[in-house]
C-alpha cells in the first residue's frame, strides 16, 4: 500500500477540538466525542474539503470525517505528504482482434512503456473480450463499469494515477475512463483514430449501423483496408467472387473466427453514448497522427484538443493505421521513442 498524508489538526483549540462526523456528509450523524487540538491523524480519504482519517497521537474518535477547511480557515495542516505514486498505464487495441491477438498487437508496446520507468502497465479489452452481450449505446456504461472495476483491481489503490492509451478503437474506453474518472488520469495517448465529440455519434456507431445492411464480404474488406500489408486478407476479401468468397471463408478456421469477431465487435456492436460518455477531462491528450492512413491526418486528430481541459500535441508519425504502433525491419518506432521520453515526466 502507498504511503499515506499525515495531518495536524491546528483548529478548534477554543471550542474543545474539531467536530467529528460518521460520513462525509455534512448532514451525517455527529460523534459525542471532538477530535483534540494538536492530534495528528492519517489520511484514508480526502473529497474536496472532507478528510476521513485514522488517529494518530491526541485524543478523539479512532476515525471518522472532519472538514479541513471552514470559511477560508484552516483545522488542518498535512505535515507530510506521500511520495507520489507511479502511474498505472492503461492500454486498449484496435478492433477486429481477439484478446490473445490484441495482448500480442501491444506486447512490442508494453515493452517501451516499461522501458521508459512505468514500471506497472496492463492491457484491457473489448466487451467480447469480458463476454458481455448487448448492442448499442445503452449497454456501453456496464461495459466501462467492468473495465474500471479490472484497473481497480490492478491497481496499487483507488487512488492510483493513470495513464490511458487507446489505439483506433480503443480510442473510445480510453476516452470514456477518462471523462469517468476525471483527475485521477493524468494523460491520455490516442492513435490513428479521429476525434470523439460530446453529441455526436461515434464512428464506431455509424459503422455499425452501416454495417446492418452489408455483408460478410464488406466487413472484411473494411477491415482489409486497415490492413494493406495482409495480402492473404486482402485477395479473400477483394479479389475473389462471391462464389469462391464463401467456400473460403468456410474452408478457413482463421477466416470464420475472424468474421464472426468482426459482426461482434462492428456490426452487432454495443458502442459509447455521446451525450454521456464524453466530457472535458483534466488530462493531457496527446494525438498520434499516422501519415498514411488517410482517415487519421493531423486535422482529424486536431479534435481531440476540445476533449481535454490540460495539454494538448498533435504528433505526427510517418506510419500507417496498424504499423504506427509496430517496429519496422530495423526495429524503429516513433511513437515508442516518443512515448519513452513523454513518460519520464511521471516518473519520480
Amino acid at each position: 500500500m502507498a504511503e499515506k498524508a499525515v495531518w495536524e489538526v491546528i483548529g478548534g483549540k477554543d471550542k474543545g477540538g474539531l467536530v467529528v462526523r460518521e460520513e462525509q456528509s455534512l448532514k451525517s450523524k455527529e460523534l459525542p466525542e471532538r477530535l483534540s487540538f494538536a492530534s495528528l491523524v492519517e489520511q484514508v480519504e480526502l473529497v474536496g474539503k472532507r478528510l476521513q482519517y485514522k488517529l494518530l497521537t491526541g485524543s478523539g474518535p479512532d476515525t471518522g470525517w472532519v472538514s479541513i477547511n471552514v470559511a477560508d480557515k484552516d483545522l488542518l495542516s498535512c505535515i507530510l505528504k506521500p511520495p507520489p505514486r507511479p502511474p498505472l498505464f492503461c492500454a486498449w487495441y484496435s478492433g477486429g482482434f481477439s484478446v490473445k491477438d490484441g495482448e500480442k498487437q501491444l506486447e512490442k508496446l508494453m515493452e517501451a512503456v516499461r522501458a521508459s520507468g512505468v514500471a506497472d502497465a496492463a492491457i484491457f479489452h473489448f466487451p467480447d473480450g469480458y463476454g458481455l452481450e448487448g448492442e448499442g449505446r445503452k449497454p456501453w456504461a456496464k461495459y466501462i463499469d467492468r473495465v474500471i472495476d479490472e484497473i481497480n483491481e490492478i491497481a496499487q489503490d483507488e487512488e492510483q494515477p493513470l495513464i490511458l492509451f487507446g489505439h483506433s478503437r480503443g480510442a473510445s474506453p480510453a476516452a470514456c475512463v477518462a471523462t469517468r474518472l476525471g483527475s485521477r488520469v493524468k494523460h491520455v495517448y490516442i492513435a490513428a483514430c479521429g476525434a470523439m465529440r460530446e453529441g455526436q455519434p461515434t464512428a464506431w456507431e455509424n459503422l455499425s449501423l452501416s454495417f446492418k445492411g452489408a455483408g460478410d464480404r464488406e466487413l472484411l474488406t473494411w477491415f482489409s483496408s486497415l490492413q494493406p500489408e495482409n495480402v492473404v486478407l486482402r485477395r479473400v476479401a477483394v479479389e475473389t467472387s462471391d462464389e469462391e468468397f464463401v467456400e473460403q471463408v468456410k474452408g478457413s478456421k482463421f477466416l470464420s473466427q475472424m468474421l464472426s469477431l468482426m459482426r461482434h465487435q462492428y456490426r452487432d456492436a454495443m458502442y459509447p453514448d455521446p451525450d454521456k460518455d464524453f466530457k472535458a477531462f483534466p488530462a493531457n491528450i496527446t494525438a498520434f497522427a499516422p501519415l498514411l492512413d488517410e482517415g487519421s491526418q493531423p486535422e482529424h486528430m486536431q479534435d481531440w484538443s476540445a476533449l481535454t481541459l490540460g495539454k494538448f500535441q498533435n504528433v505526427s508519425l510517418n506510419a500507417g493505421h496498424m504499423d504506427c504502433i509496430a517496429p519496422d525491419a530495423k526495429g524503429k518506432c516513433e511513437l515508442f521513442d516518443f512515448l519513452r521520453k513523454d513518460l519520464k515526466q511521471y516518473i519520480k
